[in-house]
């Protein structure tokens, strides 16, 4: 098999890359380890992740036991995603010499991204906000990647949106497909060939007919915080899988004496001004009844028969890069002293917020510490330098674990912008090859 571009993975950064190469004229081969899923319920929802099946338990942990949230599908974990586009980074890539200005608002025109308009906030919400204000906080508005005509503000965006109102990835992919991308599917990587620095393509295993080679030119990794640096160090690079971030999140629940809401989109507000001085963000989320019932103590699975009295406040923080990811897929993320002093500064604010909006003091209870959008791991000025290429000639990286820094902020559009100007700089300063149109 042979391709002049190839892109390993078809989440954010990959689908953008793939996406930008391919209506620019050039030959682009796709490889994703998932599949196509069906979307919209929770059952279906439980395929998409990497985590124990048969344990019921959608995370993989890591060796000190830290559940962290990752899927391996067509589309990657934008499926998953609340919808919320926000700039994280850029000014630290700016002091870098990495402007994405230009770049952020072309990411922002595609996903028609703007603040969710008043008439979908539900009750939780709106809650939520009056008593933040009261204790002295400012409430902003989270700006969506969603089609607000096509929002039936149901609330289920981690299933899949079944109603092509959320912005994912497989937008991106089906215009490469159109502009002549070839998408393998059930496909994993095992390695990347190289000789003398250079490039020279992959071995891959297929689903349908075993082991593979294919040559390249060019290859981009995008398989992730945890996909692409077990390729990198499998292909020989030992510096890959440090530093390892994850953006720690707990939930933080109460329930109130009565009344019934209706479920609706979660992280339609957020309150950052503690994000640069404390290190967190809060916003209003309600996990879905089957993730409640799976990850809430014996004694607690009951509340999950109560979402409908229950408001709940998600504390997510810059947590440490302490992380590391091995060539075998081991995970080691310990949540550190200093993760723990943020996550329990957040959760008393949140209890202090929820009180406010009229919870029982005795019905208060907080959820596990989890970790989504995992990163660093082939950070820039470490394992790739700031044109996203590692020490191997033609061999890329455009994904989160290129994030010289953990974010504690939503990645989705800051991956985006950063894979649109990798695009950009690879066309005009690296590709030499002739175009297919």
């Amino acid at each position: 098999m042979k391709s002049d571009i190839i892109v390993v993975g078809s989440g954010v950064g990959g689908a953008t890359v793939a996406k930008e190469l391919s209506i620019r004229g050039y030959k682009v081969t796709i490889i994703e380890k998932g599949r196509h899923h069906k979307l919209g319920t929770a059952r279906r929802a439980l395929n998409f992740y990497s985590g124990s099946l048969w344990k019921l338990r959608p995370g993989e942990l890591s060796e000190e036991g830290t559940e962290i949230l990752r899927t391996i599908m067509v589309g990657g974990s934008s499926m998953v995603t609340l919808g919320n586009g926000v700039r994280a980074f850029q000014a630290e890539f700016k002091s870098m010499g990495i402007d994405l200005e230009d770049e952020f608002k072309e990411a922002e025109a595609e996903l028609g991204i703007a603040p969710l308009p008043e008439r979908l906030m539900g009750e939780r919400t709106r809650r939520l906000r009056k008593a933040s204000e009261e204790a002295g906080y400012k409430v902003k508005t989270m700006p969506k990647f969603v089609n607000f005509n096509k929002c039936r503000g149901c609330g289920l965006c981690v299933f899949g949106c079944r109603y092509g109102a959320k912005w994912t990835s497989q937008k991106f992919l089906s215009e490469a497909y159109r502009a002549g991308a070839e998408i393998l599917i059930k496909t994993s990587v095992d390695e990347v060939l190289h000789s003398k620095g250079e490039v020279r393509g992959l071995r891959i295993h297929r689903e349908s007919s075993g082991a593979t080679e294919i040559s390249a030119e060019n290859v981009i990794l995008a398989a992730g915080g945890i996909g692409t640096p077990v390729i990198l160090q499998k292909s020989g690079m030992e510096n890959a899988g440090s530093n390892l971030f994850l953006d720690l999140f707990i939930n933080t629940y109460g329930v109130l004496g009565k009344g019934h809401m209706e479920d609706e989109m979660g992280m339609a507000t957020v309150i950052d001004e503690l994000h640069e001085s404390q290190g967190f963000i809060l916003s209003p989320i309600l996990d879905t009844f089957l993730d409640m019932f799976l990850y809430l103590p014996l004694l607690r699975k009951l509340r999950a028969f109560r979402r409908d009295r229950t408001l709940g406040l998600m504390t997510k923080i810059t947590d440490d890069d302490s992380g590391k990811v091995k060539a075998d897929g081991t995970l080691i993320k310990p949540v550190t002293e200093n993760d723990r002093k943020k996550l329990n500064r957040g959760e008393e604010i949140s209890k202090e917020i929820l009180l406010r909006a009229g919870v029982k003091t005795n019905s208060l209870y907080t959820a596990r510490v989890r970790g989504a959008h995992p990163g660093g791991t082939a950070g820039i000025g470490r394992v790739v330098n700031r044109d996203q290429e590692t020490e191997i000639n033609r061999l890329f990286v455009s994904d989160g674990s290129v994030f010289p820094k953990p974010l504690g902020m939503p990645p989705v559009l800051t991956i985006v912008a950063l894979s649109k100007r990798f695009s950009k700089k690879l066309v005009s300063e690296y590709l030499k090859i002739k175009r297919t149109t």
